[in-house]
């Protein structure tokens, strides 16, 4: 269910390949990601991980493959960091109500339904939260590689 998935995005490409690839892995560098060895028309690089909602949203892609060839360039992302935070949002609310539950029966406590009923929004919001990283993290691939096609792009 939290298998990290591979995403791809392809776009026009018609500049100077060094160029693009120069800008990724300026951008890339500057998440912390590592550069691994590749071609003169690909580049491949490895991601530091997603802990946070609030960090970059290419964070969420754990590998990285950006790859030119016939006019077109193509990344190519498997989205580990999506996976991981997907798999937090869904599991830390049935964490925190089963913990709940151990909690008040080890003192001696009923139950509290309200305190249930308060945690069922989270059945909601768990999903969409979930859905909301993998696609945040999607758009910024996209864009990325949008970018340098047209950075690369002849004046």
């Amino acid at each position: 269910m939290f298998e990290p998935k591979q995403y791809e995005y392809s776009t026009p490409f018609r500049g100077n390949p060094d160029l693009a690839l120069t800008l990724a892995k300026t951008a890339l560098l500057a998440q912390g990601f590592e550069i691994l060895p590749g071609s003169s028309a690909e580049l491949r690089a490895k991601g530091p991980g997603m802990r946070s909602t609030r960090q970059s949203a290419l964070l969420g892609v754990s590998e990285f493959r950006f790859q030119i060839a016939a006019s077109t360039l193509t990344a190519s992302a498997t989205l580990g960091g999506v996976a991981s935070m997907k798999a937090f949002v869904m599991l830390f609310p049935i964490g925190l109500i089963l913990s709940l539950v151990v909690l008040l029966a080890a003192l001696g406590q009923g139950v509290s339904y309200l305190g249930l009923w308060l945690t069922l929004p989270w059945l909601v919001i768990s999903p969409l939260m979930a859905t909301w990283i993998e696609r945040r993290t999607t758009r910024a691939v996209d864009r990325l590689a949008r970018s340098m096609a047209v950075a690369a792009l002849p004046d």
